[in-house]
């Protein structure tokens, strides 16, 4: 399993550019709580979580995030074909620049994962397993901070600073990203947030995704 998939890019092909709202972030939650429906909110009352967006950021249809995913590599065929499958979608993702982008495009992501032989371990013992899997899955990933506690919404997380390499055949390119996760579990199942800046952390997005995890709020 590809804990951190389909990281920001500006690698799709052109498409028409479409107007996401956060009702179409994600084919897998819809709809949003009373008082909660601004165009800057994403809700799924499925999962039980909603973000608020920068104003300056857009929200990603499953559409280009699909296609962003299918035009990367990470350097590992059986790992590409995990991100490559469109039938794990993040609950919603979030973009510095309207996709299609020209530029490396920063990202925020969400997705829920079954915790499996994982549930009932710490937030730190799972984000300790997640970079475990990422090392092997991805052959440049590399940590760049000790995964330490933290908190999201005030729930338990793990979290760490990482990096690694995509490259984007069709480019012919390749580009350093920087990546912060945050664990979060959820009885069997954990909320992965992945703030991901293929700028290689040069344009400094830092604060961004900082503001942005800080609006997350997940059901108790």
């Amino acid at each position: 399993m590809l804990w951190l998939s389909g990281c920001g890019s500006s690698a799709a092909p052109k498409q028409p550019a479409m107007a996401p709202t956060p009702s179409q972030a994600s084919a897998s939650a819809r709809g949003a709580p009373p008082n909660e429906s601004d165009e800057n909110r994403f809700y799924s009352p499925v999962a039980g979580l909603s973000i608020e967006k920068r104003p300056n950021w857009a929200f990603v249809t499953l559409e280009m995030e699909l296609a962003n995913r299918e035009a990367v590599s990470v350097g590992k065929q059986e790992t590409d074909a995990v991100m490559h499958d469109g039938t794990t979608p993040p609950l919603v993702a979030i973009s510095r620049y309207q996709e299609p982008s020209e530029k490396p495009n920063p990202s925020l992501k969400i997705t829920l994962r079954a915790l499996l032989e994982l549930t009932g371990a710490s937030a730190v013992e799972i984000a300790r397993s997640v970079t475990e899997t990422l090392k092997q899955a991805i052959p440049s990933f590399q940590l760049d901070s000790e995964i330490r506690a933290a908190q999201v919404d005030g729930l338990a997380a793990g979290t760490f600073h990482a990096h690694f390499t995509v490259d984007v055949p069709r480019l012919q390119r390749s580009f350093p990203v920087t990546t912060q996760a945050w664990i979060v579990p959820r009885g069997k199942y954990a909320f992965i947030i992945a703030a991901s800046d293929p700028s290689g952390g040069t344009e400094n997005y830092e604060a961004d995704f900082q503001a942005m995890v800080a609006t997350i709020k997940i059901r108790k």
